[in-house]
C-alpha cells in the first residue's frame, strides 16, 4: 500500500473543514459555488495525474480556500478573480511543462 500523497492529504483536510462549518458559513452565491466545482474537479484531475509537484498543487489548493473565503464574506467579484488566477498563476507553465 502507498502512503497518502500531500496534495491528497490536502484535499481530505479541505474537505473535512469544509464539512465542519456552520451551514451559514457555507452559504455561497451561485457564480462562486459553480466555478468552486469546475476549479476542483481540475485540480483532482491534475493530482490524480501527478503532473504538477506537491507544493504548486498546495499554492493552487490554498487559492482555492481564500476564494472561497472571499465568496463567503459576499465579495463575489474577489472571490471569481482568485479562482480565475488559480490557472494563470499557481499553475501557470505547469502544466505546459510536463
Amino acid at each position: 500500500m502507498q502512503p497518502i500523497k500531500p496534495v491528497i492529504a490536502a484535499f481530505a483536510l479541505a474537505a473535512f473543514a469544509s464539512a465542519a462549518m456552520p451551514a451559514a458559513a457555507q452559504d455561497h452565491p451561485v457564480e462562486c459555488a459553480q466555478r468552486d466545482v469546475q476549479l476542483v474537479t481540475q485540480l483532482e484531475q491534475v493530482g490524480e495525474a501527478q503532473t504538477v509537484p506537491g507544493e504548486i498543487m498546495f499554492e493552487a489548493f490554498m487559492t482555492v480556500l481564500r476564494a472561497r473565503a472571499a465568496c463567503s464574506q459576499g465579495r463575489v467579484a474577489a472571490g471569481l478573480a482568485l479562482y480565475d488566477s488559480v490557472f494563470k498563476t499557481s499553475l501557470a507553465g505547469e502544466m505546459l511543462v510536463r
